[in-house]
């Protein structure tokens, strides 16, 4: 297992280590999309807004404008993602603006484009959307009634995480009309949006750890997932690194080779290198 530290990146902030990575990106021909995962350190799984009692929405913005300003005019980093999978309280389209995540992007949005107009806005969904849970971020439904607003519309990229068995076995899974219920269910919560051309959709979490888990379902999940999203859906893989909980990684536990199956998977589905 890898246990030292890079030697490049001894001695270095945090930010000085992230330029360091987005220069070797670049180097690589790879583009990278940056992610606000919490506030605190792992605070992901309590942080269901993109403020807390330590970090208010003016500092969460402020911390977005000056990436902006870091990374205009750098043609590796394409791509802002808001805030990581907003739930428990966090609203879309409520009209009480301490808890609609919407209006949040929205104004976070026009700050950032102020500075680099270039870079793509990512818009996660929520939990729950009038009383209906889905996955964190994944549910889309509030964009049919109160859709993103933005000056730079081109630049807007709403986007959903979805996951199979493997990480909460939702009742879904185990209708007896599963696999073929899956496709009513993704069409409502996210895929709307793109079949109705209202904006385009990024799959931004999705992950399988062992086909043959939970009775075979979760391959099953996942083999159904690919065909929806076809070659229409951008998406991101979840994730890279062994050591996710939920699903392991494209790389195993050496941190060097790789599962070959997830990639022979995901092959046919792979967009060409950006030139």
């Amino acid at each position: 297992a890898v246990d030292t530290v890079d030697p490049e990146l001894m001695g270095k902030t945090p930010i000085e280590a992230m330029d360091t990575i987005i220069e070797t990106a670049g180097e690589l021909g790879l583009k990278i999309m940056l992610d606000n995962h919490s506030r605190a350190a792992d605070g992901y799984l309590n942080e269901g807004l993109w403020y807390t009692d330590g970090v208010s929405e003016e500092e969460w913005i402020s911390d977005w404008e000056m990436m902006a300003q870091r990374y205009a005019g750098n043609d590796t980093v394409v791509a802002f993602d808001l805030n990581n999978e907003p739930h428990f309280e966090a609203g879309w389209g409520t009209g009480n603006e301490s808890i609609d995540w919407n209006k949040a992007a929205e104004r976070c949005a026009e700050a950032i484009h102020a500075i680099n107009s270039d870079v793509l806005i990512v818009v996660e969904g929520v939990e729950a959307v009038n009383g209906e849970y889905y996955w964190w971020g994944g549910n889309l439904k509030g964009v049919r009634t109160a859709p993103i607003s933005i000056t730079h519309m081109d630049k807007l990229v709403y986007s959903a995480h979805e996951y199979g068995p493997e990480v909460y076995e939702q009742p879904w899974f185990t209708d007896a009309s599963f696999p073929e219920n899956m496709q009513a269910i993704w069409d409502e919560h996210f895929g709307f949006v793109m079949n109705e051309n209202i904006g385009h959709v990024l799959i931004g979490e999705f992950g399988i750890r062992d086909a043959s888990s939970n009775n075979g379902s979760m391959g099953v999940w996942f083999d159904s997932f690919l065909d929806y999203m076809s070659t229409d859906y951008s998406w991101t893989f979840w994730c890279l690194n062994p050591n996710s909980a939920d699903t392991g990684g494209v790389l195993q536990d050496d941190w060097i080779s790789t599962e070959q199956w997830k990639l022979d998977a995901l092959a046919p589905y792979m967009s060409p290198m950006i030139p």
